[in-house]
């Protein structure tokens, strides 16, 4: 996918000139990436990742899974990362890797993740469990999510032939697997920038495709709504709210309401959407995504945003950004 800029001080009369994509070494530079920025290159929702180039050994050698991490709900994730075309055997390599990963244990999990923590400076000597309901903005009051229900498996390369794909559309429509294909392009401005493009193109659904159990059900599925999941989100929350500025919400009342309403739809966005639209929430400095819609109260709740009274000071943290009206508890 080519990238431009805009050249011209007449933004109506510019001309479109394209970046030049770069001839850095992908595959070691984006694990890098993405170990530092995991909220925004897959699946458009946070992760937390929990091992880098961890080892698998079975009875013939032993292979490296590039990432590995969980997302909100407890569930593994697995990331493949590929310098130029993709060969087809990447698709065996990601199957290997999860067939070892379906097998751990919650203790292996947490034991995996805290041996990892002590490289990650802003996670040494923490538990696992108190990292898990930071970075997922989960209250203390919340139970927590069973690990390793399923496997979400992640190719991303710079080049994913059709065969790749084609494999991966039928793992996920006939075998109820979820394993999605990102493509990546890097590009450098004339001024040195790096620029960085993502194209999901296998699993970029907003609403779950059925697994094998609800594929054998003689009742049709609903079929998805054509309204952007943004604006499911933000309906979700003025029904719960009623438009009542002083009511909180937490990201489990939403995703109940969205799930009443559109029962296919991907839960696991609901959090990003929320967060991204969180006027306050410190990440949303470095990745906004949504309008200014919602507040953050405390771990885990949130309620409408009022621009007449909602400040935020300069270089304020998310903790530190006020509100002329006492949040609600």
């Amino acid at each position: 996918m080519p990238i431009f800029r805009l050249e011209g001080d007449d933004i109506t009369n510019a001309e479109l000139i394209p970046a030049k994509e770069t001839d850095l070494e992908l595959e070691s530079h984006l694990e890098n990436w993405l170990e530092n920025s995991p909220r925004q290159t897959l699946a458009q929702e946070d992760f937390l990742w929990i091992g880098r180039q961890t080892s698998v050994t079975d009875e013939e050698n032993t292979m490296y899974s590039d990432l590995l991490g969980v997302d909100f709900q407890g569930n593994l994730v697995i990331v493949e990362l590929k310098k130029g075309r993709t060969p087809r055997e990447v698709v065996a390599q990601l199957l290997d890797y999860a067939a070892w990963a379906e097998q751990l244990s919650e203790s292996e999990i947490r034991e995996i993740a805290e041996n990892y923590f002590r490289t990650r400076g802003e996670f040494e000597g923490k538990a696992f469990d108190e990292v898990f309901r930071a970075v997922f903005d989960m209250p203390e009051t919340d139970e927590f999510p069973p690990l390793n229900r399923t496997l979400r498996l992640f190719i991303v390369a710079e080049e994913i032939p059709e065969r790749v794909t084609r494999v991966c559309r039928f793992l996920r429509a006939s075998q109820g697997i979820d394993v999605t294909c990102i493509v990546v392009s890097i590009f450098q401005t004339e001024l040195g920038e790096i620029v960085v493009s993502t194209e999901t193109i296998v699993g970029d659904e907003q609403f779950a495709v059925p697994n094998k159990s609800r594929r054998k059900s003689f009742s049709s599925p609903r079929p998805p709504s054509d309204e952007p999941v943004e604006q499911i989100v933000w309906e979700a929350v003025q029904e719960f709210t009623d438009g009542d500025l002083n009511v909180t919400f937490s990201p489990i009342d939403i995703e109940r309401t969205v799930e009443n309403k559109h029962p296919d739809f991907l839960l696991s966005r609901v959090r990003h959407l929320i967060r991204g639209s969180c006027v306050n929430f410190s990440k949303r400095r470095k990745y906004p995504i949504g309008e200014d819609r919602y507040w953050w109260v405390s771990r885990g709740k949130y309620r409408l945003y009022d621009p007449e009274k909602d400040k935020i000071k300069e270089n304020d943290d998310v903790n530190q950004a006020e509100s002329v009206t006492e949040n609600p508890a």
